[in-house]
């Protein structure tokens, strides 16, 4: 079922590729594409069809080249398109799925099948660990660039407004109506940028098809105009270009489990993409290398069970080598994540680094995403790549640890990785 807001975001995306690919075709005579790009411009302008003794665009626009002529009729349906307001299926949405179709060089849309929805299914195959990965990718970019977002409330919270509506079945924004209105509680725009974020990542979180589908291509529409972007190019499948392919050997959650033999399937199992986009993104991306390093996160974190360091953090108040300067800070920047990230320092450190203010909210550190990342995170910073190449448990455990506390249960899970992996 498509949603009102999906309607409207899949408009778009079809004026973007359809001004793309009309504007790109390079012969120099008419053909039968041109008919239909007519044809749709006529429709979209609410003119009669063309008579058929006369050829495509005569009456449309001045005598012209046939490429200029293109040029113009592609101009002109993209704007058509973007304006189209009924929040129902038109016969123009019919013929522009046909030509974009045509235009793709892609089979015609089964029967039954609404307009739009399945034009990803002939998208070049992806592995289900793959898209997987990209999703995981995909909610990181969005969390930060939707938080950086400068400035008051603009178009492109508009176009956070439209997504979340869209992944959440919702109807479109009512005319009229701020970006956020009657979706998230009001609060200052920074607050309001926050929760359509953390939105938008939960639900990106929870798609669990193993294909593509329809959310995937407004998630990376998204993205782009986010980042400045142009639109994604006919035939590219979402994410593809944005995220690079995957280089390393996935664990799987039965990797988990012999590393981890005591931690809960329900934890482990939703640490199986977070750590996997976490090793691609810090080129943790050997067996050995991901063996020392699931090794030590899982010691780190109790087996995966526990992202919070289950103390206070009363013990840290006060601690100027932490950065922990201000009242209550040793309990605010307590040890969270895989790695136990701790002290104001270091989450400034990495809010920094990855684009979030985690001097604010500092328990975001221990979502799921973020407490794999930071782990990557500290790993990079504290260049244990090379180290775990050299397979020296002692000295990556003192980094670590700053001494040597769990070094045996640390070996032990190290062989256990091993194992796991393949070495």
């Amino acid at each position: 079922m498509t949603t009102n807001s999906q309607l409207r975001i899949w408009r778009k995306v079809a004026a973007q590729r359809l001004d793309d690919l009309i504007s790109k075709a390079e012969a120099d005579e008419v053909t039968d594409i041109d008919s239909v790009v007519d044809n749709l411009l006529r429709s979209l302008g609410g003119q009669a069809p063309r008579s058929g003794d006369r050829p495509p665009y005569a009456g449309l626009f001045p005598d012209g080249a046939v490429v200029q002529q293109r040029r113009r009729a592609a101009g002109g349906i993209r704007v058509f398109i973007e304006h189209l307001q009924d929040e129902n299926f038109l016969p123009a949405d019919d013929l522009i799925d046909q030509l974009l179709r045509s235009l793709s060089k892609l089979p015609p849309r089964p029967a039954g099948v609404p307009p739009y929805e399945s034009l990803l299914s002939f998208s070049q195959a992806t592995s289900p660990r793959q898209l997987q990965r990209w999703r995981e990718l995909a909610a990181q970019a969005l969390g930060q660039v939707i938080a950086q977002i400068p400035g008051d409330l603009c178009d492109l919270d508009g176009a956070v407004d439209d997504l979340l509506r869209a992944l959440g079945g919702q109807g479109m924004r009512p005319p009229g109506r701020a970006p956020y209105q009657g979706l998230l509680p009001d609060g200052p725009v920074v607050d309001l940028r926050q929760r359509a974020a953390k939105g938008v990542q939960v639900f990106i979180q929870h798609i669990s098809a193993d294909r593509f589908v329809s959310s995937d291509a407004l998630i990376d529409g998204l993205l782009r105009s986010l980042r400045g972007l142009p639109a994604r190019p006919a035939g590219r499948r979402p994410y593809a270009g944005l995220f690079p392919e995957s280089t390393i050997n996935e664990i799987t959650l039965e990797h988990l489990q012999r590393i981890a033999p005591n931690g809960r399937d329900a934890q482990l199992r939703k640490f199986v993409g977070p750590l996997n986009a976490t090793m691609e993104e810090f080129e943790i991306n050997t067996p050995l290398r991901q063996a020392h390093f699931l090794a030590q996160v899982a010691h780190e974190s109790g087996e995966f069970n526990y992202v919070e360091e289950i103390a206070s953090g009363a013990a840290y108040e006060g601690r100027s080598d932490l950065g922990n300067t201000q009242p209550g800070d040793g309990v605010r920047f307590k040890g969270r994540g895989l790695i136990q990230i701790t002290g104001r320092f270091n989450y400034q450190d990495i809010g920094k680094a990855i684009g979030l203010d985690l001097i604010s909210n500092p328990t975001r550190l221990a979502d799921d995403d973020l407490a794999a990342r930071s782990a990557g995170w500290f790993w990079n910073r504290e260049k244990l790549n090379p180290i775990a190449d050299k397979d020296d448990v002692r000295l990556i455990t003192r980094i670590i640890n700053g001494g040597f506390n769990g070094l045996d249960d640390r070996v032990k899970k190290l062989a256990a990785a091993k194992r796991a992996l393949g070495i």
